[in-house]
């Protein structure tokens, strides 16, 4: 996604009437509890954080801990049973739910898309919901389309069983930013892709957070991925509890408990290698040899993996193109290892 312009606030992002929240809205749960009919226990147990607005908080822990429950509580697909979630001071409750879900952008691993709608239709399902005329939809899904490096021209027409799974993913999150929602919900976006297309999606993704700055809600499993992904981190235990909500860096550091050092895991020092990017480094001149190549927006835990594979003291690196503009070596990552 990188060299895509961005959005032009000024153009078709609006919606017709007023929305209740600003580009990015702050979110707040404020001591949230969701019980079933017939459990013993909560889904989630007074669930309490504050996400500023345009970061990424990453919903994280092993398999029924509630991480979507509590996800899904935020545009009511799931109702509150205690406390209350709050979008910039004004709670979610006292929202109409079809009203809140078409301000709040929704991204889910299958994707959804609709298998008989072209991409172009597919992305415009919420502007024409609200009654956009054809014209503004047709340049909105186009802005869209262009964001997350689809050229429209080429897939606007196109169904999405001619594309591949990732395409399927940006179309996915095109159409949820369709009517430039506050808030985007995303629940394990990447989850059903492969490894090697599913890192170049989440670099796509993070590149693209920098120029939307939206507020997003993200769902994963995966420790490294919520590492990666998210400016700050909800770790969530059995029983819905909260166990640490910290910042990636905080979490590597300073665990709050025994449960929260075993699920970060043991190699704490390599995984803080996936905080910093190859950007941060001064690359060297240009040179052959070495089998590795990586991207610019690879981590040095990235670089590191591929360099020990390969059996390399150093990488060359490229900036989102064939052409290599540099090189890094392994003292430079131990450096910052240290």
């Amino acid at each position: 996604m990188r060299g895509s312009p961005p959005v032009n606030k000024q153009n078709t992002a609006q919606s017709e009437g007023p929305s209740a929240f600003p580009q990015a809205a702050t979110l707040e749960f404020r001591d949230v509890v969701k019980r079933y009919a017939g459990q013993e226990r909560p889904a989630v147990d007074h669930l309490s954080f504050e996400v500023p607005a345009g970061d990424i908080c990453v919903l994280v822990g092993p398999s029924g801990c509630g991480k979507t429950t509590a996800m899904r509580m935020v545009n009511r697909m799931i109702e509150i049973t205690e406390g209350d979630i709050l979008l910039d001071g004004s709670s979610v409750r006292e929202r109409q739910p079809a009203d809140l879900r078409r301000e709040i952008g929704y991204v889910i691993q299958q994707v959804g898309l609709f298998p008989h709608q072209t991409i172009g239709q597919n992305v415009a399902t919420v502007p024409r919901l609200l009654g956009w005329d054809k014209h503004r939809v047709r340049a909105r899904v186009d802005e869209l389309l262009d964001l997350v490096a689809l050229e429209p021209d080429d897939y606007r027409d196109r169904y999405p069983s001619q594309l591949s799974g990732g395409q399927r993913q940006r179309v996915g999150v095109a159409r949820a930013l369709a009517v430039d929602p506050p808030l985007m919900l995303m629940d394990e976006p990447f989850g059903a892709i492969d490894p090697i297309n599913r890192g170049r999606l989440q670099n796509q993704f993070l590149r693209l957070q920098e120029q939307i700055r939206k507020t997003v809600v993200f769902v994963t499993h995966d420790i490294d991925e919520a590492l990666k992904m998210g400016d700050r981190i909800a770790i969530m235990k059995q029983g819905g509890v909260l166990a640490q909500y910290a910042t990636p860096r905080e979490l590597l550091e300073s665990p709050a408990d025994d449960f929260v050092e075993s699920f970060v895991g043991a190699d704490r020092g390599l995984k803080a290698l996936a905080l910093h990017s190859i950007r941060e480094l001064q690359l060297g001149p240009v040179r052959e040899g070495s089998p590795v190549e990586i991207e610019m927006e690879d981590t040095l835990r990235d670089a590191l993996s591929a360099m020990l594979v390969k059996d390399a003291d150093y990488a060359r690196v490229r900036d989102g193109g064939a052409e290599v503009v540099g090189t890094i070596t392994l003292d430079q990552i131990r450096e910052v290892a240290k």
